[in-house]
């Protein structure tokens, strides 16, 4: 989907949003501490991330016990 597509469909993402997916799908250090994710040297509020997860940008899943943050499509 392009970015005029979701445009239309009302997913404009933020440059706070972009650079958080774009990190998730660049770093495979991902944990969840606290109340955060703590994302390659990035933290990211949970009410963040199922912000995100909301737009079906990314999914939780749990991979050998362990929480761990997919990309889930094209945001560009």
């Amino acid at each position: 989907m392009s970015s005029e597509q979701k445009e239309k469909a009302g997913i404009a993402l933020t440059r706070t949003q972009r650079d958080a997916v774009t990190v998730i799908r660049h770093f495979r250090r991902q944990r969840k501490v606290a109340s955060t994710w703590l994302v390659g040297d990035r933290r990211h509020s949970r009410r963040f991330i199922s912000d995100l997860e909301r737009l079906r940008l990314i999914r939780e899943v749990s991979a050998a016990g362990s929480p761990l943050l997919t990309y889930m499509g094209s945001f560009e």
